[in-house]
């Protein structure tokens, strides 16, 4: 039992040993892999696409020839992933290859940049803004892929203003069990269209994507504003979310059980004077984001800069959040920062590809990632169950409007109603943490009427699952293309049993 205690003591405290010498090394091969990815771009066509996809209905054919008892997935490997679960499903389902990853097409004058769902953020941004669009919900991780923020869920600092992620997307190309090709969108395949998001390519692969961009502009103005005691922070980000015109983005940290930062921004190309009050926080050099955002906190001062738009979009990128400092302590201090600042931050999926079932096993035991989707009005006594039950700061605050509809997850009522994205990231400060705990949680989440993300697995039973997730007209769809014995039901992917 000692031995146990003192290796897992070893593994949790000197990780960043490995993560220095081995694993930031590596993330430089990375990046010089990124630049060269992205000078490909240009050279991704609609006829290269039309062969990738043509490639994947070959093997979807293949399959239901030779294997149609084994329900199908993609075979991107699970490291590959931003979560920290393990998908053993792939381990018996039949893998297909889906290796699309490029931009087909920006068309600026219908405002629409067609993508295939492996891009990731951090390639599409950046191509987006040097072309002078954004997209309206621009998620923070650059690793996370146009495809899973579909399939899954993707919300930010603009969601109160647009909604999830998949709000903004009007076209849905997609392959079927029997290899054919369907295009649904608001006005062909309606009711396909309704029941993708979410659904966790439980209904087929996604081959393409077609987004709304709006026009991007050079800063962000940002507004810091430290705020006493749950009741204020509730209703002051209620006031915040409400003031569409004056607010692009709202956004919400809290520090401790009774103080937070609120923030504000208005995206804007500046004025003469603006270039003196830029703070361009993606420089590998500058102070996480969270602690920078945490020193208006400790000196009690309403503060305002310009930052970079890009900058803005991946400001919790280079320390993942907060998770950084559970690995690398010492991470944001200055000596750090300027000598291997550069290299942050290590790739999740070199993390999650080189630990050991014990350092998994260490990570379940000890660590927490999650988040909850819940009605606004209910921030106060969520933050005070999440204190009580977890007692992890800071907690990540993030307004978003669902609207009314009829697929896995919308509003609960006939009219848009605006939720929060509360966001749980670290090692839990309480005593006997366990799966009771979280599943305690997750029941919490449902009386409330709220939702979950799915990418860390859910305790929930299938009949509270159902009753989170409306599977009306996601079972009738799965019905009419076929679905079943083709692919498995969305809760065969996200229950706990097959993410480990």
């Amino acid at each position: 039992m000692q031995t146990e205690s003192s290796l897992e003591y070893v593994l949790i405290n000197y990780r960043w040993m490995f993560v220095i010498f081995f694993l930031l090394p590596c993330t430089v091969l990375g990046k010089i892999w990124s630049v060269f990815e992205k000078s490909l771009w240009s050279r991704h066509s609609g006829l290269e696409h039309e062969k990738n996809v043509s490639n994947i209905q070959r093997q979807i054919r293949h399959r239901n020839q030779h294997a149609p008892d084994r329900v199908m997935c993609t075979a991107r490997p699970s490291w590959r992933s931003m979560t920290i679960a393990d998908m053993i499903y792939k381990k018996y389902m039949f893998n297909i290859n889906v290796h699309l990853d490029g931009i087909i097409s920006i068309d600026a004058n219908l405002r629409i940049v067609r993508v295939e769902p492996g891009i990731t953020m951090g390639r599409l941004i950046p191509i987006l803004i040097e072309s002078g669009w954004t997209v309206p919900v621009a998620l923070d991780m650059e690793d996370l892929t146009i495809g899973g923020l579909v399939m899954g869920i993707g919300l930010e600092s603009s969601s109160h203003k647009f909604g999830i992620f998949h709000e903004s997307c009007i076209r849905y190309e997609l392959i079927t069990a029997n290899g054919d090709l369907i295009i649904c969108s608001k006005s062909v395949n309606t009711d396909i269209f309704e029941s993708v998001p979410y659904s966790y390519g439980t209904l087929g692969f996604l081959t393409a994507v077609d987004i709304q961009i709006i026009p991007a502009k050079k800063y962000v103005k940002l507004k810091y504003r430290p705020i006493r005691t749950l009741e204020k922070m509730e209703s002051k980000l209620i006031v915040e979310t409400n003031d569409l015109e004056h607010n692009d983005f709202v956004e919400l940290l809290i520090y401790n059980k009774d103080e937070g930062v609120l923030m504000t921004g208005k995206m804007t190309d500046g004025h003469k004077d603006t270039k003196k009050n830029v703070n361009r926080i993606g420089r590998f050099y500058k102070p996480w984001f969270f602690k920078h955002v945490e020193s208006f906190l400790l000196t009690w001062k309403i503060g305002e800069e310009y930052i970079p738009l890009k900058d803005y979009y991946f400001r919790h990128n280079k320390s993942l959040f907060w998770e950084i400092q559970d690995i690398i302590p010492f991470g944001n201090h200055p000596v750090f920062r300027y000598l291997l600042g550069w290299l942050m931050p290590a790739k999740v999926a070199l993390l999650k590809l080189t630990q050991t079932d014990t350092i998994k096993q260490l990570y379940d035991k000890h660590h927490f990632i999650d988040d909850f989707i819940l009605p606004i009005s209910t921030l106060k006594k969520s933050v005070q169950q999440f204190h009580t039950t977890l007692n992890i700061y800071p907690i990540w605050v993030c307004p978003a409007v669902l609207r009314p509809g009829k697929g896995l997850m919308h509003s609960h009522t006939t009219v848009d109603d605006m939720y929060i994205d509360i966001g749980l990231y670290g090692e839990p400060k309480v005593s006997e943490y366990n799966a009771t705990i979280v599943r305690d949680l997750e029941i919490f989440v449902l009386k409330l009427k709220g939702f979950k993300m799915m990418y860390g697995g859910t305790y929930l039973n299938i009949d509270e699952f159902k009753t989170m997730f409306d599977h009306r007209l996601y079972d009738r769809i799965r019905q009419h293309l076929g679905c079943e014995s083709n692919f498995p039901e969305v809760y065969d992917k996200v229950n706990r049993k097959v993410r480990i």
